[in-house]
């Protein structure tokens, strides 16, 4: 639940987020630059839907799991001044993970406006009234 509804036995279906969406997007942020885990960590949460759901625990793991899988690579920045930090990099794989990820995407919006169109032709034809299908059957 997002809190803007609190419904018992209910998931939450405001529209406050996307679920699973946070490996795809990690990965489209890794293609547009080389970037620093903090970094990622403040995209994430200036992200719409993915504000509450970006904690560093759960970065840092999906970044060992994509380095783990070859989609990620990372080195020691090691500044004159501050601490040393790592800077994640996408690799081939990561990129050709990230064209599956926005194929699966585009596939489930297509999904998506396909059951909107069928509720909204529902929605627009006005239910026949209950005289009306009583004559009809008598026909």
């Amino acid at each position: 639940m997002c809190g803007k509804r609190r419904e018992p036995k209910r998931n939450c279906r405001c529209g406050c987020q996307v679920r699973g969406f946070i490996q795809p997007r990690l990965l489209l942020l890794l293609a547009q630059q080389a970037t620093h885990g903090y970094d990622l960590m403040d995209a994430l949460r200036s992200t719409a839907g993915l504000e509450n759901l970006a904690d560093p625990g759960m970065l840092y793991r999906t970044l060992r799991q994509f380095e783990e899988a070859g989609l990620v690579n990372s080195t020691w920045d090691t500044p004159a001044r501050g601490p040393a930090r790592r800077v994640y990099q996408l690799t081939s794989a990561g990129r050709e993970y990230l064209e599956w990820w926005s194929a699966d995407i585009r596939k489930t919006r297509d999904q998506l406006e396909h059951f909107l169109a069928e509720y909204a032709s529902l929605t627009r034809a006005p239910a026949p009234s209950p005289t009306k299908r009583k004559k009809e059957k008598r026909k």
